[in-house]
Formats: C-alpha cells, sequence, structure tokens
C-alpha cells in the first residue's frame, strides 16, 4: 500500500493531476526518503526507554556486586572453621580460628601476630601445641567490602574432640561470627559454631 499525503495544489500544475486547481487538496505519493526517516517524537519516546532500562538494571548490578563479596566471605569463614574444626580432631590439637576487623601480620621469626596498618578485616587459624604455634590458616583479608561487627566473636578455640573450649564452653555458648557491609547498611551474616559439636552453620 502507498502511504499518501496531503498538499494544497497550486494554479498552473499539472492539468491531468486530477484536483490541481487553486485551493484544492492534492494525493501525492510518500517519497522513499521520508518513509526511512525516524520522526523526533519517536526518538525521545526510545531514549525514555533505554532511560528507565538503565535507571533499573545499574543499581540491581550494584547490588549483585555488593553481594558477591559477601557471600564470599561468608563461605570462606565457613570453609575454615569447620577445617579448623578438622584439623583439631585429626591432629589431636588446640585449633584457635582467628577473625579481626583491622589487617594482621605474621612475623614467622618469633611466631607473633601483630596488627597491619590497613583496615581490611581478615581471618585465620592456628595450631597451639607443647607451647608451639604452627598455621593451618594463612591471614586472609576479607572483601574490600565486608568487615566484623563489633559484637561478633573474634577468637574461636576448637578442642581436640571438635568441641569448642574456652569460654564457650564454660558457659555453653555458641559462638557468633559476625559480618557485615563496611558501608551502608545491607543484609549481616552470622556463622554460627555450635559450642558442644563445633558444627558450623550460617543465619
Amino acid at each position: 500500500m502507498v502511504a499518501l499525503h496531503v498538499v494544497w495544489g497550486v494554479a498552473g500544475g499539472n492539468p491531468g493531476l486530477r484536483g490541481n486547481v487553486p485551493g484544492s487538496l492534492v494525493a501525492e505519493p510518500r517519497s522513499a526518503d521520508m518513509k526511512k526517516a525516524f520522526t523526533l517524537i519517536e526518538l525521545l519516546v526510545v531514549m525514555v526507554i533505554a532511560a528507565v532500562i538503565m535507571a533499573v538494571a545499574i543499581p540491581s548490578f550494584l547490588g549483585m556486586g555488593r553481594g558477591a563479596g559477601m557471600r564470599t566471605a561468608v563461605n570462606n569463614v565457613r570453609s575454615t572453621a569447620s577445617l579448623a574444626r578438622q584439623w583439631s580432631i585429626t591432629h589431636r590439637e588446640e585449633i584457635i580460628f582467628m577473625v579481626s576487623s583491622t589487617g594482621m601480620i605474621y612475623n614467622v621469626t618469633n611466631g607473633v601476630f601483630s596488627k597491619a596498618t590497613n583496615d581490611h578485616a581478615c581471618y585465620y587459624a592456628i595450631a597451639v601445641s607443647a607451647g608451639n604455634t604452627s598455621i593451618v590458616q594463612s591471614i586472609t583479608d576479607f572483601s574490600m567490602d565486608v568487615t566484623i561487627d563489633n559484637s561478633s566473636a573474634t577468637s574461636v578455640v576448637f578442642k581436640t574432640d571438635g568441641g569448642l573450649g574456652g569460654w564457650n564452653c564454660d558457659n555453653r555458648k555458641n559462638a557468633e561470627i559476625i559480618l557485615k557491609p563496611k558501608t551502608g547498611t545491607g543484609l549481616q551474616k552470622t556463622i554460627i559454631i555450635n559450642w558442644l559439636t563445633g558444627g558450623v552453620s550460617v543465619r
């Protein structure tokens, strides 16, 4: 079907074209160039739709990035705590699992841990046997957007039977390691270590 547009006829036009007299309406076929062109309204509609999609999608992508850092931190703490428990049972050694809201440095020469100058939260595990200290899990930093809550447990002792020692055993209290976003508000995650069995779960 040929698109038509209406123009006003002018005097002296082609007498073979019906209605081509002054003041009359003339139907002429639309040119190919006009068919291919976009109108300003169409372009504005496309731009508005693109802006709405970007406004919805960008925060979601940013949230996915923050969520990935938290998921990684939770999985690492859970697996390391489980490793520490298994090590204590297998090697018959007490294992101390540590988390810190600041970076840590281990001096190999004297076997002493000290705080680093950075503020990256980290975790590690050490075995203590006959006064000697050995590394079970080296110092590992959390993602830069994850830290430790102030109410979180920072030291958990696994006994040789896999259960918890120290304060947790004396008070029959589970140890709770609480991770939270470093900035802004977000979902906290709590890694719970059962005081009796040393089993690890996430809430």
